[in-house]
C-alpha cells in the first residue's frame, strides 16, 4: 500500500485551527498526492475526529475514512488533478 503524502497531527488544535491547517495542507499537496493521514486522537472527545470526517471543505477530497487499526486517525483520499 502506498504511503500517505503527508501526516498531520492536530492534537491540541482548536477545531477552527485544525480545519484551516488541514485545508491548507490539502491545497498545497502535489497534484499526484493520493492521501493524507490525520492524527486527531479519540480519548478526550470526538470534536476533532468529527471535524476531520464530516466538516472539511475541499474539492480535492474524494473521501475521508477512519483508520481501522487506530480510531484516533483518519485517512483523507485526494482526487488527482
Amino acid at each position: 500500500m502506498k504511503r500517505p503524502h503527508k501526516v498531520i497531527d492536530i492534537h491540541g488544535f482548536t477545531p477552527e485551527q485544525a480545519k484551516r491547517h488541514i485545508e491548507f495542507e490539502i491545497r498545497r499537496a502535489p497534484q499526484n498526492a493520493e492521501k493524507i493521514l490525520v492524527i486527531h486522537g479519540y480519548s478526550r472527545g470526538t470534536v476533532l475526529r468529527d471535524l476531520v470526517r464530516n466538516r472539511l471543505d475541499s474539492p480535492r477530497i474524494s473521501e475521508v475514512m477512519p483508520c481501522f487499526a487506530n480510531d484516533g486517525e483518519s485517512m483523507i483520499y485526494l482526487k488527482k488533478i
